[in-house]
């Protein structure tokens, strides 16, 4: 008698639920490795070995479970939500976040069920973690758009999203979910101070940043290929950028002192403009190059090159806005100073331009499609409204 195979217990990695596939269906069993989805893989398999290794009816897609819907939306946007490079966006990662509680709390139940005083509850429940406004309000949002997205795909009534559209978000004021504290422009005597402590590379892409108003991220995805050095300024396009996704090109200007920080950058990557002109491992070089020439004893031969054949840890290509970001988060710890991120040297670059040039400079220079954008990251400059106030008022 032929051996009969049993569907293994496996894990789904976009959504971290346990399933059993049979016959080309998924089973969705509930948290991976969880008491209860073994159990109810052990009770589905032997329905499924009673039944001669054959499948029930298969029930209305009208009756599917919370469970079934958000496992089915997070496989839709981990395809959906992706970088250039094929890899998830942090916007999928907030999806996996936004449905955790709403599977854990309801997933068994049908989507029928789920109402407006249900996405209230799970509400209340981000409240008491001391979440953020924002947050909890974005999260609420990717709720109801899996349910949106079920009613697209003909698995969800429309009358449940339409209900769930009534569900008004958490005004500023009027709840006890903290505010996000604002980014404020860092003082340039401050980012002076820093430069120091960081490691050159790093303290150059400071400095190019702050001059060009610069995101963090366009910083790290410099290349040779991407600058235009026939004009006067330079036209920096980077490959890829915040707003791509939308069909948005983005053209950037490199002024005459950012250009004289990276030209020796350029002139290292001639041979391979293609390739990142701030590395890591570029930086762990220029660092050992500069140990070597702050050395007071000869090296001896033996001492030329003693790195590891095969290190456990090897220096990236390219560096992250994470990885800029815990650079200069580490010089301010060993400085002793308050700790500043990249984001606000933008608007340190954003308030001086507004303040010399307005607003409508600040925003052509920052790259944003909306006015209001600006205003957000170009403080006005109070020093203005005192001198006013003292003259006149």
């Amino acid at each position: 008698m032929p051996k009969k195979n049993i569907p293994s217990y496996r894990l789904h990695k976009a959504s971290g639920q346990a399933v059993v596939v049979l016959h080309g269906k998924t089973f969705y069993l509930g948290q991976y490795k969880s008491k209860e989805s073994r159990a109810m893989y052990n009770d589905i398999i032997a329905d499924y070995l009673t039944n001669d290794c054959r499948l029930p009816p298969t029930r209305c897609q009208k009756e599917i479970t919370i469970e079934e819907l958000a496992v089915k939306f997070l496989e839709w946007a981990e395809g959906y939500y992706i970088d250039p490079d094929g890899n998830p966006t942090p916007s999928f990662n907030q999806c996996q976040y936004a449905l955790e509680p709403f599977i854990h709390h309801y997933g068994r139940n049908s989507v029928s069920e789920f109402g407006p005083l249900s996405l209230m509850f799970i509400r209340d429940q981000w409240v008491k973690r001391g979440l953020a406004r924002k947050t909890i309000n974005q999260w609420c949002t990717t709720i109801k758009r899996a349910v949106k997205w079920g009613v697209a795909y003909e698995l969800v009534e429309p009358e449940i999203f339409q209900a769930l559209d009534a569900f008004e978000n958490l005004k500023a004021g009027r709840t006890k979910a903290p505010e996000y504290n604002p980014v404020e422009p860092i003082d340039d005597e401050t980012v002076d101070k820093t430069l120091p402590e960081l490691p050159p590379v790093i303290a150059d892409m400071v400095k190019i940043q702050r001059l060009a108003g610069l995101r963090p991220q366009d910083v790290c995805n410099m290349r040779a290929c991407d600058i235009d050095r026939r004009g006067d300024p330079w036209i920096y396009r980077p490959f890829k950028h915040k707003t791509q996704y939308r069909g948005k090109v983005r053209i950037l200007a490199i002024g005459p002192r950012a250009q004289a920080i990276l030209l020796p950058y350029l002139e290292r990557k001639a041979d391979s403009p293609e390739f990142f002109l701030f590395s890591p491992k570029d930086s762990v070089q220029i660092i050992n190059q500069e140990k070597r020439v702050r050395r007071k004893t000869k090296v001896q031969p033996s001492q030329r090159n003693r790195r590891k054949a095969k290190p456990k840890r090897t220096p990236h290509e390219q560096y992250t806005k994470d990885s800029y970001n815990r650079a200069i988060r580490r010089a301010c710890i060993r400085l002793d100073i308050d700790i500043w991120s990249p984001n606000q040297l933008r608007h340190s670059a954003g308030t001086e331009i507004r303040d010399k040039y307005g607003l409508e400079y600040a925003q052509a220079v920052l790259g944003h499609s909306n006015a209001k954008t600006t205003e957000i990251y170009a403080a006005v400059n109070f020093e203005k409204a005192a001198r006013v106030a003292r003259e006149i008022g």
